[in-house]
């Protein structure tokens, strides 16, 4: 292993110490607060109980924060916030110390400050499926209870002590804040906005209206049950139908970086031309470019929101 290479395995140690000395003192300086022996109905803020920031950096704040919360993941934004900063010094710094470019390195601190999004993205895709997987079963459980003659807010109770996964924890924190007092409206609006699919959106709206109206909820939810259903049964049909598109689309957009490392590999003089040569650099930059927006034209047009 060469001077340079040590160097980089460095460099990416002392970055993980210090993210983890970082989550330490994040914890040893707010945790506290959390362990108080004075036990109080006063939860946390988050996000969600906050009134909409329209400034840019304010969505870009708000928008990261409901990444993280959506994502399911055990962590705070503050300790999300310094995985991106960690990735993204760690990335770009193990690339300058390699390669003593700046721009090289900008471009690494770019990559680690996008793949750890990438990941929580993916978390999040990943939960809300398994929610709305979940929903027609609630929904049905709702309808049952509802249909013997007990009221919404012991139907929602029934519903987070017998389902299980995801949508039970949900569940649960809208029965903790109906039994704090919370009113009913503001606790299902925030149920609906820690979940943002169009299903939960549209029993939110039940629940509220029937919670003004009246009307026969159990019959409403047993229906509202079976369209969900069949808007599950009509999303697999278009994942499976589209699912050779998707593959070819990957097999395609894998091709050009692919080759790239192959030839960098077999051949570290061509890629020294192409990247010492300014014309090279250009061509370079516009084939980034020109994949980037045609891998985003292609999720455009395959992009399902039903």
């Amino acid at each position: 292993m060469g001077s340079a290479e040590i160097t980089i395995v460095a460099f990416g140690s002392l970055s993980m110490v210090a993210t983890a000395v970082g989550l330490l003192l994040k914890d040893i300086i707010f945790g506290g607060q959390q362990t108080s022996t004075k036990r109080s109905l006063r939860r946390a803020q988050n996000v969600y109980d906050r009134p909409d920031n329209r400034t840019f950096f304010g969505r870009i704040d708000t928008g990261f924060d409901r990444l993280i919360i959506e994502s399911g993941l055990e962590i705070g934004p503050a300790a999300a916030a310094m995985i991106l900063f960690a990735s993204a010094l760690a990335f770009g710094g193990s690339i300058a110390v390699y390669t003593n470019q700046p721009l090289y390195a900008i471009g690494g601190g770019i990559l680690g400050l996008i793949l750890p999004l990438f990941v929580f993205a993916s978390k999040r895709n990943r939960r809300f499926k398994e929610i709305r997987r979940q929903l027609p079963g609630m929904i049905d459980m709702l309808a049952r209870s509802t249909r013997a003659g007990r009221s919404v807010e012991q139907a929602i109770s029934i519903a987070a002590e017998e389902t299980n996964g995801i949508i039970s924890d949900e569940l649960n924190r809208l029965d903790q804040s109906l039994s704090v007092g919370s009113s009913f409206d503001r606790a299902i609006k925030v149920f609906a906005r820690r979940l943002p699919l169009v299903e939960v959106r549209i029993l939110a709206t039940t629940l509220m209206v029937q919670r003004q109206s009246g009307g026969h909820l159990s019959e409403t939810l047993e229906r509202m049950a079976k369209v969900v259903r069949d808007r599950l049964s009509i999303q697999g049909q278009i994942q499976a139908t589209t699912g050779a598109g998707r593959m070819s689309t990957a097999i395609i957009a894998a091709l050009a970086p692919a080759a790239f490392l192959f030839i960098m590999m077999i051949n570290p003089e061509h890629i020294e031309i192409l990247l010492n040569d300014t014309a090279g650099r250009a061509l370079l930059l516009i084939g980034v470019i020109l994949e980037m927006v045609g891998l985003l034209w292609v999720f455009m047009l395959m992009r399902n929101d039903a």
